[in-house]
């Protein structure tokens, strides 16, 4: 069986939403943040948590939709 055929378990599915919820929460606060922080070292910390989370939205987007579930 090939790698494109696996299936992920109702566990991973299940971890992959918790992460999409948690992880859109914690990105609304961090642009919070980010829009009125004046300390420049502090808020280049806080532009790197906004790119990063963007790339793993991505990814766990991707994982959702090829298991044919809704993205929450």
């Amino acid at each position: 069986m090939g790698m494109d055929k696996l299936k992920l378990t109702s566990s991973e599915i299940g971890t992959l939403w918790g992460e999409y919820v948690n992880g859109t929460m914690t990105d609304v606060v961090n642009r919070y943040m980010f829009s009125i922080i004046e300390d420049q070292s502090i808020k280049a910390t806080f532009e790197d948590a906004i790119k990063t989370f963007a790339k793993q939205k991505k990814q766990i987007v991707a994982f959702i939709e090829n298991e044919g579930f809704p993205v929450p």
